[in-house]
Formats: C-alpha cells, sequence, structure tokens
C-alpha cells in the first residue's frame, strides 16, 4: 500500500469510530426546563433609546428544518433604536443536555447570513475588546451587506461552558473540518454543555456607539453572562449575577 494512501484511510477510520461512538455511546437530550434569565442581564428600557423584542427571522437560521431542529432553552432579540442609529443583542441559550456543540456553532452569521442573500465585506478573527476597564473574551468581528445594499456591523461569540469556542482564522461558511470531529467526540464523550450564542449588531460602526448608553448596559450584562475575558473575571463576575 502506497504511503499517500494512508492519510485518507486514516481519516476515514477515525469517521466511522467517531460515527459509531456517537451513535452508540452518546448521552441522550435530555429535555431541559425553560430558564427565564436573560432579562436579568439585558435592560428592557433605555432613557432616550426605544426599545422593542424583535421575532427570530430567516437570518437567525439557514433553513426553516434548522429552525424546528435547534431549539434552545430561552432567546432573547432586542432592539435599541435613537433616530436613525439601530443596536440590537441576540443570545440564544442551550442548557446541559440539550444540543451537541457543532449544532450550535454552525448557525452563525457567516453560514446563516451568507445563505440568506447578505454579503461578507470585512472581517477580523479573534478579535479583542476592552470596555469599560473591562476585557472581553475575543469575537468574530464582520461587516455585512445586506440584500438591499445596508451595512451591518457585528460582533458574536459562542460560549461553551463558558470558554469562547475558537472559530479558526477563517470564514465560517462551513465548519472547520478537525473541529467538526473534535467536536463529534466531545459529544460522544462528556455529552452537550451548556451554551450561549451571542450577537450584537448595528446600522454605524460599533466603534461609533460603544460609549452609547444601552451599548454600555448590554454589554455590562453579556460581562455578567460570562463573555468576560479571564477566570478571575468570570467569578468575580458570576458572584454579581441577579439572583
Amino acid at each position: 500500500m502506497k504511503i499517500s494512501l494512508l492519510a485518507p484511510i486514516a481519516l476515514a477510520l477515525i469517521l466511522a469510530i467517531a460515527g459509531f461512538v456517537f451513535r452508540f455511546f452518546s448521552p441522550t437530550y435530555e429535555e431541559s426546563a425553560m430558564v427565564e434569565h436573560l432579562d436579568d442581564y439585558i435592560p428592557t428600557e433605555v432613557q432616550g433609546w426605544e426599545a422593542r423584542d424583535l421575532p427570530l427571522g430567516p437570518n437567525e437560521f439557514a433553513s426553516d428544518r434548522a429552525e424546528r431542529i435547534l431549539k434552545f432553552d430561552e432567546f432573547l432579540y432586542r432592539e435599541f433604536t435613537r433616530g436613525d442609529i439601530e443596536f440590537a443583542v441576540y443570545i440564544a441559550h442551550w442548557g446541559r443536555g440539550r444540543m451537541p456543540i457543532r449544532d450550535v456553532n454552525t448557525h452563525n452569521p457567516d453560514r446563516c447570513w451568507t445563505e440568506n442573500g447578505w454579503a461578507c465585506t470585512d472581517m477580523v478573527f479573534n478579535k479583542d475588546l476592552e470596555l469599560m476597564g473591562k476585557s472581553f473574551q475575543p469575537g468574530e468581528w464582520r461587516i455585512f451587506e445586506d440584500v438591499e445594499g445596508r451595512e451591518i456591523y457585528v460582533m458574536f461569540w459562542h460560549l461553551v461552558e463558558g470558554e469562547v469556542y475558537d472559530f479558526g482564522e477563517r470564514f465560517n461558511a462551513i465548519p472547520h473540518p478537525s473541529r467538526w470531529v473534535r467536536d463529534v467526540f466531545y459529544q460522544a464523550f462528556r455529552g452537550s454543555p451548556e451554551q450561549y450564542f451571542i450577537r450584537i449588531t448595528a446600522n454605524v460602526p460599533l466603534e461609533e456607539i460603544w460609549y452609547e448608553d444601552p451599548v454600555l448596559q448590554v454589554m455590562d450584562g453579556l460581562y455578567r453572562l460570562g463573555v468576560g475575558r479571564s477566570h478571575v473575571e468570570r467569578e468575580l463576575a458570576a458572584v454579581a449575577k441577579p439572583n
């Protein structure tokens, strides 16, 4: 057998074993009780701004089938507007035993927005953020152009047990192959962890509105929710969590 054939054969064997393990030994999903807690972190009103909760639209899911499958325990999608400025925060939460990592991280703007006709015009991977004297875990920063030619500025995070998921230095319209295999094994041996998918968007550059009241309040809430950078910061934030 030629050496050049060993690599694909080995990969096929690994995938076959992963499939077997996942099929026969992965923990079954448990129905998670709804945990209504996101309003404890995100303001429902901000003086001088209009706030409203938005329904989920096609850009949150790549297809109707995905919407039926990707059931979360709780979600919040809230928009704040003042004049022509629009700022929104979207959070989805899955408790332990609810959803595999690979099924959550594939539903991100890189995939869902582009499949709905939007175009990414600029991107920064693992972008660090310092705000209000606090450090945040690195997020994915993008500029998208929607089907009507409007620019949308976005940052998003996928938290797995409080740690940000590393999408890699790439545009994630399709999953990273090696990370997908890793996530399969994680699911097989450890089950589905608690997860959050968090996205903030604006119709103006985020850098221009970081210090506007709704943005500061939302980012403070996200920090307390677990987007704080270090273990120490997250532990301190956890102490400050509302009961």
